[in-house]
């Protein structure tokens, strides 16, 4: 008798965790930048194919252009008017080598209320690149500039070493 009721039991908890495991949409790890979520989004309204739709995105995120590959940067930082860079790596780093003309928050000397207070002096209505030396602290300080500053159109970071010398070429070649 026990063992019938241990072995329905055990049959109870597989087909809730069967179920349940079921219910789960997986979750794409790879970033989209806004403005591809806005076209996907469109596509599907225009064709009538959107059976549910994505929640609208919050203003936090309408700005969102995620990590960029160092060649990428470059590319964008090229193009990319009134472009602000922020280099949130230690003043040590920013003082041996830099974008010209970037602003240094050096987000490692610094306690969360001092970061916020620089992030909240970031120029408004213009878009940031963000960058540290290898990519591995800029994540973080992206994440909490995307929360501070929705008044930002664009943000988006170097995933890895940014490209220097060749973006520095390229600033003195347009003067």
């Amino acid at each position: 008798m026990v063992r019938k009721m241990v072995s329905a039991l055990l049959l109870i908890i597989l087909v809730t965790a069967v179920t349940a495991c079921s219910e789960v949409t997986p979750i794409n790890s790879q970033q989209s930048t806004s403005q591809e979520t806005i076209s996907e989004n469109s596509a599907l309204s225009a064709e009538g194919q959107a059976s549910q739709e994505e929640p609208a995105m919050s203003p936090e995120t309408q700005n969102a252009m995620g990590a960029m590959s160092p060649e990428a940067a470059l590319e964008y930082m090229k193009e990319t008017k009134d472009l602000v860079i922020v280099d949130v790596a230690a003043t040590r780093w920013y003082d041996d080598n830099h974008f010209e003309g970037a602003i240094n928050i050096p987000i490692e000397e610094l306690d969360s209320e001092a970061e916020d207070a620089l992030y909240r002096e970031i120029p408004a209505g213009r878009p940031v690149m963000m960058h540290c030396r290898r990519g591995m602290i800029v994540p973080g300080a992206y994440d909490r500039v995307l929360e501070l500053r929705p008044d930002i159109p664009e943000i988006s970071y170097i995933d890895g070493t940014p490209q220097f010398d060749e973006y520095n070429q390229w600033m003195e070649s347009q003067q």
